[in-house]
């Protein structure tokens, strides 16, 4: 396999590995990705088999795939007859639509609806992890201020003494790119990074759930990790027993393969509160 290529962040500046579907530093999609995975649709045909394989509701997720849809509360993609170009949009709660890609470019805006998509089942997912009632804030899920510990004293000094890491340059040095697999505490909740996935623990339940986590944590992680061990004075389940540990580097593509059909049923209704119709994306 031959040397993976960077590429710098449209958003952040960074620079990341072409094969990566977003920034690991600000969650950015990455426009000049390489797509090279098994699995990842390309085009318009593949992304409506990908979903149909996986069991989403596209109805209620109101998700139109090669469907120039014109009503409110939208996601969808389609290639416009007139100008041949593909067209990504999302149609917001009072009618109006916003355009996400357009452009002759088929991988790439079916990359941006298929990561959204990922991105509205993660949140459905971690909210039926939860356990919470339909009808619940996002507060709950992906702001990092819902319950958890309270950051300890010794937090605080590895912050400081890893700030002083990075002003003489280590962490300039450092070839690593993203999260380092582990524990962090931001906002008095403990998270977990997992290769590719972020974890909640959630105090009511005493488990683990996938999430979605401020920008501020996942540009500024090194300031708010802990450590790649576990603390047996933590109050909290030690991550490697909990049901999402992996030991090798599988992507979440392979969690969906693995057990996004099972979680799946129809008794569990899609609820669409979560999204936020408002906003342009």
């Amino acid at each position: 396999m031959g040397e993976v290529m960077k590429v710098q962040c449209d958003y952040c500046g960074q620079m990341i590995p072409e094969t990566e579907q977003n920034c690991p530093y600000c969650g950015g999609a990455n426009s000049k990705v390489k797509r090279t995975a098994n699995g990842i649709p390309a085009t318009i045909a593949e992304l409506k088999a990908y979903c149909e394989a996986h069991h989403l509701p596209l109805d209620d997720m109101r998700v139109f795939i090669g469907e120039n849809y014109q009503g409110a509360k939208a996601f969808g993609i389609y290639r416009d007859p007139a100008t041949g170009n593909f067209v990504v949009y999302k149609n917001k709660a009072d009618g109006s639509r916003a355009v996400r890609y357009e452009g002759n470019d088929e991988a790439y805006a079916v990359n941006e609806l298929y990561m959204k998509i990922r991105e509205r089942v993660g949140t459905q997912k971690a909210m039926r992890c939860r356990g919470r009632q339909a009808g619940g804030t996002k507060s709950d899920y992906g702001s990092g201020g819902s319950g958890g510990r309270r950051g300890s004293l010794w937090r605080n000094l590895f912050s400081w003494a890893f700030l002083i890491f990075l002003l003489v340059g280590g962490f300039l040095a450092a070839e690593h790119m993203g999260p380092d697999r582990g524990y962090y505490t931001y906002e008095n909740t403990s998270y977990y990074y997992d290769t590719s996935t972020w974890y909640e623990w959630d105090d009511d339940f005493s488990r683990w759930c996938p999430t979605y986590v401020d920008s501020e944590l996942k540009r500024n992680h090194q300031e708010y990790y802990e450590s790649e061990n576990w603390d047996t004075d933590s109050g909290i389940e030690n991550f490697r027993d909990s049901e999402y540990y992996r030991e090798s580097e599988e992507k979440w593509d392979n969690d969906w393969d693995n057990d996004w059909d099972d979680d799946w049923d129809d008794d569990w209704d899609w609820d669409d509160s979560y999204d936020d119709w408002d906003s342009d994306w």
